[in-house]
């Protein structure tokens, strides 16, 4: 059972080394994208919106702008699953230190707080990942709120200039 318990336990910080390599691809190709393909993108809605109706306008605006909002679903997931998966590796690991204790005797108080500290860094990767991630989140966050405002304003002189 220990084995087990050992292989649940290294697996849920591969789960965690996983989870803030994937945050971090998704912010480093989110600011790849804001830095060079949104400003092209800025000049090819307006031409695309040029002669569309006003309602047109907006449905076009809509679906450009859930393309900004791409991959804030992933850094979600990550913020709110990462300390759970830490909270899960202080428990393997502390049922690992109780199973030592069974086994080795209460004596043996290496072998003890060896398990202890390794939940210990579980619960701490968990919330290095979730503040990590939380950081990219709201980071990006305020780009699309910027480049939502800047489409924004750039459609609706489009619009006026046209009256």
């Amino acid at each position: 059972m220990a084995f087990s318990m050992e292989i649940a336990h290294k697996a849920v910080f591969f789960a965690l080394y996983f989870l803030l390599f994937i945050a971090t691809v998704v912010f480093i190709e989110r600011l790849l994208y804001f830095l060079f393909a949104f400003p092209s993108e800025k000049k090819l809605l307006l031409k695309e919106t040029e002669g569309l109706k006003e309602t047109e306008v907006e449905t076009y605006y809509h679906t450009f702008v859930s393309k900004l909002t791409r991959g804030k679903g992933v850094l979600s997931f990550t913020i709110t699953a990462s300390p759970l998966l830490g909270l899960l590796g202080t428990v393997l690991g502390i049922m690992e230190s109780f199973v030592t204790m069974a086994e080795k005797g209460v004596s043996d108080i290496v072998e003890v707080s060896k398990g202890i500290g390794l939940a210990l860094e579980a619960t701490a990767l968990g919330i290095f990942v979730a503040v990590i991630t939380l950081i990219y989140y709201y980071y990006l966050n305020g780009k699309v709120e910027k480049a939502k405002t800047e489409i924004k304003v750039l459609i609706l002189k489009n619009l006026k200039s046209r009256e």
